[in-house]
């Protein structure tokens, strides 16, 4: 009488065991990526949404000129902190930058610092936007030109850049 096969073979045995752990494998490497992407979309979407509210603070505040004369008692902002600002650019950016980082609430875990108005704030001749810096004229107030290109960029809290958006403010 011939030996019947009472079982699985060692070699039937490793392959089962090869087999489930390349699904158990195959499945932790798609929740790991799951996990990251949904991160990821997170963080977008909380930085999206905190550029939507600094948006809508620098629309509702009062325009920052683009003029500079740091003793001009005539200015209402102007003030003996507002004297270091090197140029109109520099104070352009800087108050807006304060403005939208002491009126927009961060979201949980991330710092004001992350919201950064970027250089240079642009301003409209009529025709176009120019950095301040290359224009014919500096400002362009005096002629009626009040529209300002500002530039808003939000960094996650590991630095990574993740949403920038520009925004006209208008008088």
């Amino acid at each position: 009488m011939a030996d019947r096969d009472t079982g699985a073979s060692l070699i039937e045995i490793l392959i089962a065991v090869v087999l489930l752990g390349t699904v158990v494998v195959a499945v932790l490497g798609a929740l790991q990526v799951s996990v990251i992407g949904t991160r990821i979309e997170r963080d977008h979407a909380k930085a999206y949404q905190w550029l939507q509210s600094a948006n809508g603070v620098l629309q509702a505040a009062e325009r920052v000129g683009c003029d500079y004369d740091p003793s001009d008692p005539a200015d209402p902002l102007d003030d003996p902190a507002d004297l270091p600002y090197a140029d109109g650019e520099e104070k352009m950016r800087l108050r807006y930058q304060t403005l939208v980082r002491s009126r927009v609430v961060n979201p949980p875990d991330w710092d004001d610092r992350q919201l950064t108005v970027l250089y240079p704030v642009k301003i409209w001749d009529g025709s176009r936007y120019w950095e301040p810096a290359s224009a014919p004229k500096s400002c362009y107030d005096v002629d009626g030109y009040f529209l300002q290109l500002i530039t808003l960029e939000v960094t996650n809290p590991n630095g990574d850049i993740i949403e920038t958006i520009e925004v006209v403010k208008r008088d």
